[in-house]
C-alpha cells in the first residue's frame, strides 16, 4: 500500500488516499508528501510538476490570505450589566478593605488611650 496526494486543476492539494502498491498513480496525484525538508506540513501546498515537488506559502503569506476582518461582536446587554456589577463589587471590596484598616487603627488608638487612662 502507498499513499498518494491529490491536487485539483489549479494544482492545489485537495486530499490523499492509500492505494495498492501495484496500482498506477492517478494523473492528478503524486506520491510526494506535501511537507518541507523537516517533515512539517506546508501552507496551501501547490504541486509543481517541473520540480516534481510541492510549493508552499510562507506562514506570513498564509496568515494574510486567511485573515478575517470580521468585527468583534458587541457585548449583549446582560454581559454589559454583569461587567458593570462586577466592577462595582470590586470597588466595594477595595473600600471595605480600606475601612477595615481604619477600624483597626481606631481600635488600636482606643486601646492605647484606655491603657493610658488607668
Amino acid at each position: 500500500m502507498k499513499q498518494v496526494y491529490f491536487y485539483g486543476e489549479n494544482k492545489k492539494f485537495i486530499s490523499y488516499d492509500v492505494i495498492d502498491d501495484a496500482a498506477e498513480v492517478p494523473s492528478n496525484a503524486t506520491t510526494v508528501r506535501p511537507v518541507d525538508s523537516n517533515g512539517v506540513g506546508l501552507y496551501d501546498p501547490t504541486w509543481n510538476e517541473n520540480a516534481n515537488s510541492w510549493d508552499s506559502l510562507t506562514e506570513e503569506e498564509w496568515k494574510q490570505k486567511h485573515a478575517t476582518s470580521e468585527p468583534k461582536p458587541e457585548p449583549t446587554q446582560d454581559q454589559q450589566t454583569l461587567a458593570a456589577l462586577t466592577k462595582q463589587v470590586m470597588q466595594l471590596q477595595v473600600a471595605n478593605m480600606q475601612q477595615q484598616k481604619v477600624n483597626a487603627s481606631l481600635t488600636k488608638q482606643l486601646i492605647d488611650l484606655n491603657k493610658g487612662g488607668h
